[in-house]
């Protein structure tokens, strides 16, 4: 029986079949779009300068991350307001894949601080976690401060005389240094620099009195003896450096990691979303991923999808009364 003689069914016009074949089309090239990802380069913003350590790990995920997707990653610096204008950048990109970005706690705070143009809680995506980094407090090596003890005695004794370098904003140069300042009623004066390699410099040529940085970022220096650590905000000893004491066995509950996170704008298609948090998990687990790690002082911290989502809701919803107990706010 033809269609046009069915008692039940309704003859088609052309223009409506037409239509039909249409949304049909549409409904099957989703899946085919989500296959041809990514068909062209992806940009990677780091919201730093570069040669710190955040330049050199998301450079490092970049390669790594490529092999995955099949497309070359092109790392994009943009640095400057505690990771704000980087930040804004990936927040007003076109929500495609095509544009991600390192994304950490730090780009919370400057929200928070009312520093930024950007809503944390709705206008990204997070994609996943690979790393966390500590921290460490550093001086050149005729420094007259030899210990953490009396980097905090002389913050007592003489507050807000010692100053310090750190990638911040002026509000809030370190989180590391608030912490230590918290917890031992010292105080110091924060100067905020674009990058790690610029703080360096302003050390080694006697601007500043000490460094407050990722600890790869001081690794170089502190290879060729032009740096020397005082302790480290980790929870343990660092394997590349067993001689450096943690602040926690010297007293001073400074404990301090900072995860290093991917993600996007708000909008992102959840099978763009997928194919990146797989390629992540890939990213990860691959031998090259941990010689990235362990070369930057860094430790494996993976959160893919919602876990990386949650953990940074949930630092977010805390971030407030740390910053007023801070004095940040």
């Amino acid at each position: 029986m033809s269609q046009s003689s069915h008692p039940f069914v309704a003859p088609l016009s052309r223009r409506r079949a037409l239509g039909l074949v249409g949304s049909l089309a549409s409904i099957i090239s989703l899946p085919v779009r989500a296959q041809s990802y990514p068909s062209k380069p992806i940009e990677m913003v780091v919201c730093y300068g570069a040669g710190g350590t955040s330049d050199l790990y998301y450079r490092g995920l970049g390669i790594i991350l490529s092999r995955q997707l099949g497309q070359p990653i092109l790392i994009v610096n943009k640095p400057g307001a505690g990771s704000a204008i980087g930040t804004a950048y990936i927040k007003n990109a076109a929500p495609d894949g095509y544009t991600i970005g390192n994304i950490t706690e730090v780009m919370m705070r400057e929200h928070v601080l009312g520093n930024t143009l950007y809503d944390p809680a709705k206008d990204f995506t997070y994609i996943a976690a690979g790393a966390t980094v500590p921290f460490g407090w550093g001086v050149v090596p005729e420094s007259p401060l030899k210990t953490l003890n009396q980097l905090v005695e002389e913050g007592k004794k003489s507050p807000g005389k010692l100053s310090y370098g750190a990638a911040g904003s002026p509000k809030l140069p370190s989180w590391a240094m608030k912490v230590l300042e918290s917890q031992t009623g010292a105080s110091y004066l924060g100067v905020p620099y674009p990058s790690s390699a610029a703080i360096i410099t302003a050390a080694l040529g006697g601007q500043i009195d000490l460094i407050c940085d990722a600890l790869g970022a001081m690794a170089g220096a502190v290879a060729g003896n032009r740096l020397r650590v005082l302790a480290v905000s980790s929870e343990q000893r660092l394997p590349q450096w067993p001689h450096v004491p943690t602040a926690k066995e010297l007293g001073v509950n400074a404990i301090t990691t900072l995860p290093y996170g991917v993600g996007g704008p708000a909008g992102m298609s959840p099978a763009v979303v997928a194919r990146l948090e797989d390629a992540m998990r890939k990213a990860v687990a691959d031998p090259e991923h941990q010689q990235l790690v362990d070369r930057l002082n860094m430790a494996t911290w993976a959160r893919i999808g919602k876990p990386f989502e949650d953990y940074m809701r949930s630092q977010y919803a805390a971030m407030p009364a740390q910053l007023t107990a801070f004095g940040a706010r």
